[in-house]
């Protein structure tokens, strides 16, 4: 099974028009939008589609809008191919995207943090002149050794997202960024005051952390079903219980984007990735995907052309899901159809419940991570198995029979050629 990584974007990648296909060719879509709409009391679909462009790229409108539509395009890809990614990353809005799509915070929930966020970072940017400028052509360690350098660094402006090897975003004061920016100038950078109202990431951005503080303690949050990565350290989640602080400081503090997609292809237990998707809208994490790894293969759910070559890659796994169930819940089945003639209770509770319930874990931690199980977790799992059905009195032809049976239709008889035969 190919291994890859859902990526959502952030604030910037909203255009009119986004979900709209989606929107007209799924059921599940339209529940969505309508769902949002009841919660925001806004029609997000004439909001997305139709609406004037100033008024979809209000804070508080692009948040929750963003969330939706990527949330969206993401139950629709697992809709139609059944498969589910083993990580998942989103830049700064997209985090919380990320996190709802993984079971951590719920849709309502979602939508409702994704618009207290973005009121709260509206009501930051009234107070003072402040903004953010993207730095390009220049390598980052460069353009922060300059930026260090400048006397207003850490007090006027800062670093707000480390994006690509020669992409970083400044966020602060606008005279303050104005002058650094001449300076990067000179030194041969690409200085780009970017089209939003606030210093986002930035400690410009305290109130909005705390009035967001104020929100997400009111959502109950979950463990995760796929492993998420958080923007301020580039790793994934390791307790529940950090998501709320983590989410709350991402508000004033720097996107590790970079070191993020790093990770994922050199660190992470379950990588290297062979694919990176972006879930959209747009494809803008696609493009920070090939600036910081040349070498993967990058799709783009919203892009057209992207989507028969990513189906392409992807198509081989989806067979395989379609034709052959996966090997736990399989055992899990037999376990439960086997005939049992064995009656004595305590025997029965400790050959035949306890490794059911130990089959049943292993298959539910397994199902939550999105991970594939390992030979030796199939192995465990068909040796619990046998357990079971022989405790129940199962001879041994019925055993071997079964065992021939599950590795066939799972297709697994090949790694697991001593229950084959």
């Amino acid at each position: 099974m190919k291994k890859f990584a859902i990526l959502f974007p952030g604030q910037g990648s909203q255009y009119l028009g986004m979900g709209k296909a989606l929107y007209e060719q799924h059921a599940l879509v339209k529940e969505r939008f309508t769902t949002a709409s009841d919660i925001l009391g806004k029609d997000m679909a004439q909001l997305c589609f139709s609406g004037a462009s100033a008024e979809l790229d209000r804070t508080e409108n692009t948040q929750p809008a963003l969330l939706l539509c990527g949330v969206a395009a993401y139950e629709v890809f697992v809709q139609r191919s059944g498969l589910k990614p083993q990580v998942m990353a989103g830049h700064s809005l997209g985090e919380l995207t990320a996190l709802v799509c993984a079971g951590v915070i719920g849709f309502e929930d979602g939508i409702r943090l994704a618009r207290g966020r973005g009121e709260a970072m509206s009501r930051c940017t009234q107070s003072a002149e402040t903004g953010m400028a993207a730095v390009t052509q220049l390598g980052c360690e460069q353009v922060e050794k300059l930026c260090r350098q400048h006397p207003d660094f850490g007090e006027r402006f800062v670093i707000a997202n480390f994006n690509a090897p020669q992409q970083l975003v400044l966020s602060g004061e606008r005279e303050a960024l104005q002058q650094v920016g001449e300076v990067l100038t000179a030194a041969g950078a690409f200085f780009i005051p970017l089209r939003v109202s606030g210093a986002f990431h930035s400690p410009l951005m305290q109130a909005a952390a705390e009035e967001f503080k104020a929100l997400i303690a009111t959502v109950p949050l979950h463990d995760p079903q796929i492993p998420v990565l958080a923007n301020i350290n580039a790793r994934p989640y390791v307790k529940v219980a950090a998501v709320a602080d983590s989410l709350i400081q991402q508000v004033v503090s720097p996107v590790l984007w970079q070191e993020s997609l790093l990770y994922l292809q050199n660190e992470y237990d379950q990588g290297p990735m062979d694919l990176f998707i972006d879930a959209g809208p747009g494809s803008v994490v696609k493009k920070l995907c090939q600036s910081v790894l040349p070498q993967a293969r990058g799709y783009a759910l919203d892009l057209v052309a992207d989507m028969a070559p990513l189906m392409q890659q992807l198509e081989t796994d989806i067979r395989t899901l379609r034709e052959h169930p996966p090997l736990l819940g399989k055992c899990l089945a037999v376990a439960v159809s086997t005939r049992n003639t064995n009656w004595d209770n305590d025997s029965y509770q400790q050959h035949v419940v306890g490794p059911y319930q130990q089959l049943k874990t292993l298959h539910e931690t397994l199902k939550e991570k999105g991970a594939e199980p390992s030979v030796e977790q199939m192995k465990q799992a068909l040796e619990l198995l046998g357990s079971i059905m022989r405790a129940k009195g199962a001879s041994e032809q019925e055993q071997r029979q079964r065992f021939r049976d599950i590795v066939r239709v799972t297709g697994t008889a090949e790694v697991l050629q001593e229950y084959a035969s």
